[in-house]
């Protein structure tokens, strides 16, 4: 698959009764991010006060809203994209500018948050979402604090106009051919970084495939007239550049074609290559393990990546420039911890491809088994699950690291299967002692060493960690037995749980019990702790030492109305460590 391909991403956005299917193209992603997508559909504004010895001010958005028109268009027109647009103003006639608040129109009408001041509004509409903004003619509009203001917008209809782009690259190395090509126009006056596209560009190419040292020619259609300036992009191996210092003006023209050629030197990208092989020596007859590479890049806060595979061979890692540390591991089954080999150290440039070789020893394994003792365990305390991390100590690579998880079944290795909770500690074919119970571990997959073993355990009140790791010492085809006590943690809250029973309400609701810490008035309910409810009705509450008002509270749905129906408030004091039953009743009106 071409890197263009494999670069684009497909969001699905849900507007007000209809979807719309948006491809996020390389640049455009790591530019506009679906954070200011979010912000062009639905563009908000909060309130801002201040206060003061001299009195108090406050700012709030005010809305402009209307509809908004297509005029002239041809049978079965159907815009991708349609709404309305503000700029801060600067003259009556000034085109559009680099950062527009939008607001997309529902079934043609339109709702556009804008804080105070003044601002030139536009109708607009794309053929395509992001191809480019067809205007009508701006409207100038002063918004005070909170008005309400209506403009119905026209937008004549143009012929869309296509732009056909040759791209080169000079200097392109053999060994990274072009995977995708494209461009990125903006119209004058509104500059590009290389980095963040601004929202009024528009941004089109091509995929390569297979991989081409030229670059393919494209088009980008369903463009407005106007006068633009359009910059060279491209895709490889290494990554996406677009090059901002290399931009040809090109003028499109209502149902015409124009043409632009764009040149740019190959532009050194701040990743480099790894192509690894990867062996294990020493392995028994039937070994199957997965191998691979592992590369973490030197420095405190260093990044790694790895890549694995049954039966190890060639991995393919892009790093960024920089010191890294490689070695080669297999993953021993079924906790997944990694043995690793000797590591290397290399220097990755930008650009440039490096090959190596590595091998890893097969290590015969140790157990690590034994019991969790939690000392201080009140009788009223049930320990419903353990966990153990378990890590060689001194070593900071997570992949050598293994974890067990003894409680209700989970993705975690080791995890209890819950019809036997509280008999075995392990799931599947792991191995089990009969009749050992879910404090109970085993690490079967251990190298030779000492390893520092941290221990967590959960309760109804929350999930606590041992203060300080437990050092056991590994030997290989051996089995090391360790009691390990972990001091009772007493907890800093309490619990109220009990039922709601719903009586007398048909249709759509939605049943959750609430705590206040004051006693309600009115619905409103201060400090609000809510829980929603699990099978028969039942419900939970975790909720710090103090007196809190409790109540069983029901949502009713009836067309578009909502009503909130509540059942009398209980008083109760919560005490750290202790659980309080409490049952309620909302009934329907």
């Amino acid at each position: 698959m071409s890197r263009w391909r494999k670069q684009v991403r497909f969001v699905m956005i849900a507007v007000a009764g209809f979807v719309l299917l948006v491809t996020v193209l390389p640049q455009v992603a790591s530019g506009i991010g679906l954070g200011s997508l979010a912000h062009r559909l639905d563009s908000t504004t909060k309130c801002s006060g201040s206060s003061g010895s001299s009195g108090s001010s406050s700012s709030c958005p005010g809305t402009i809203s209307g509809t908004v028109t297509v005029t002239g268009a041809p049978t079965g027109f159907s815009p991708g994209v349609i709404g309305a647009g503000a700029c801060p103003f600067v003259t009556h006639h000034q085109p559009l500018c680099a950062a527009p608040v939008f607001a997309l129109a529902n079934f043609g009408s339109y709702n556009l948050p804008l804080n105070p001041g003044t601002w030139v509004v536009y109708g607009f509409y794309e053929n395509t979402i992001y191809g480019g903004a067809f205007l009508g003619a701006p409207h100038v509009v002063t918004m005070e604090s909170g008005a309400s203001l209506v403009f119905d917008a026209t937008i004549p209809y143009a012929k869309p106009a296509t732009v056909h782009v040759s791209i080169s690259v000079s200097g392109l190395p053999s060994y990274s051919p072009v995977q995708s090509s494209y461009a990125v126009l903006c119209p004058v006056g509104i500059p590009y970084n290389g980095v963040d596209v601004p929202l009024p560009c528009v941004q089109g190419g091509t995929s390569s495939y297979p991989p081409s040292p030229t670059p393919l020619d494209f088009s980008l259609t369903g463009l407005p007239a106007g006068q633009w300036t359009a910059y060279p992009g491209y895709c490889t191996e290494f990554g996406c550049a677009t090059n901002p210092f290399v931009g040809e003006p090109v003028t499109t023209a209502a149902g015409q074609t124009s043409r632009v050629r764009l040149t740019t030197g190959f532009l050194v990208p701040p990743e480099g290559q790894l192509n690894a092989t990867a062996s294990v020596v020493g392995a028994p007859a039937g070994f199957n393990d997965p191998v691979g590479i592992e590369a973490c890049q030197t420095g405190q806060y260093g990044y790694c990546d790895a890549s694995s595979g049954s039966g190890g061979g060639l991995s393919s890692l892009i790093l960024p420039d920089g010191v890294w540390t490689v070695s080669a591991f297999y993953t021993v089954s079924p906790f997944g911890n990694a043995v690793s080999g000797p590591s290397q150290t290399l220097i990755i440039k930008g650009g440039q491809i490096k090959t190596r070789s590595f091998v890893v020893a097969y290590q015969v394994l140790g157990t690590a088994e034994g019991t969790i003792d939690i000392t201080g365990l009140p009788a009223s305390v049930k320990v419903t699950s353990y966990s153990i991390y378990a890590c060689p100590l001194g070593q900071t690579n997570f992949l050598s690291c293994v974890n067990e998880y003894s409680g209700a079944a989970s993705y975690s290795y080791g995890a209890a299967d819950p019809k036997s909770l509280g008999k075995t500690a392990h799931r599947g074919t792991l191995p089990k002692a009969a009749g050992a119970k879910i404090n109970a571990y085993n690490l079967p997959t251990l190298t030779s060493g000492p390893w520092s073993i941290e221990v967590s355990y959960s309760t109804a009140f929350g999930y606590f960690s041992a203060p300080q790791p437990t050092i056991v010492n590994v030997a290989a085809d051996k089995i090391t037995t360790t009691t390990i006590k972990v001091p009772f943690q007493k907890p800093s809250s309490g619990i109220v749980k009990g039922t709601l029973t719903v009586v007398g309400i048909g249709g759509g609701f939605q049943p959750v019990v609430r705590a206040c810490n004051s006693v309600p008035v009115a619905g409103a309910c201060s400090g609000e702790v809510d829980a929603q409810l699990g099978s028969n009705g039942t419900y939970q509450l975790q909720l710090p030492p103090g007196i809190w008002w409790v109540q069983g509270e029901v949502y009713v749905y009836s067309g578009f109305t909502t009503e909130t129906l509540l059942s009398q408030a209980k008083e109760i004091g919560v005490v750290a460590g202790t659980q309080t039953k409490a049952n309620f009743t909302v009934t329907g009106p």
